[in-house]
């Protein structure tokens, strides 16, 4: 499954997750065994999830330890894969040539998108240390 993301050449659907886990696994929804979550079988608008990968996954997320901190903020994630994307961009901040900052890159795209003219993506160079990068995206506003 992970290689689907490198080309279609490898996505072969279903079949080609033969062997991972039985095949009755990959047709049977999965509820959530916690009491009172929204995709639990109990719960009178269940939603099931797609498959067991993503069980387990929002098991840990939403009723799991974190045992994952930010070292710049602590912020404690219960899944690795977040917890580095969180680490990466913790304390960065985005602006857009209308003056506006974001805390997240993905608000800023969405703000240039629904504003459209007029608005982008300001350059700020990345610099090789990350103190002297963190002072210029908070210092940015006086260099504009």
């Amino acid at each position: 499954m992970h290689m689907w993301g490198h080309g279609s050449q490898y996505r072969k659907g279903p079949d080609s997750l033969k062997g991972t886990q039985p095949s009755a696994m990959l047709r049977l929804p999965c509820f959530c065994c916690a009491p009172g979550c929204k995709h639990n079988i109990d719960h009178p608008r269940a939603r099931p999830l797609k498959d067991f990968r993503t069980l387990q996954t929002h098991y840990k997320r939403k009723h799991g330890i974190k045992p994952y901190m930010c070292r710049k903020c602590d912020k404690t994630f219960a899944v690795k894969g977040d917890w580095r994307t969180h680490e990466k961009n913790c304390g960065k901040i985005w602006y857009c040539l209308c003056g506006s900052d974001f805390k997240h890159k993905r608000s800023l795209k969405d703000h240039i998108k629904a504003f459209g003219h007029g608005h982008g993506a300001v350059h700020i160079d990345c610099m090789q240390e990350d103190e002297a990068a963190s002072e210029i995206e908070h210092d940015g506003d006086s260099s504009m």
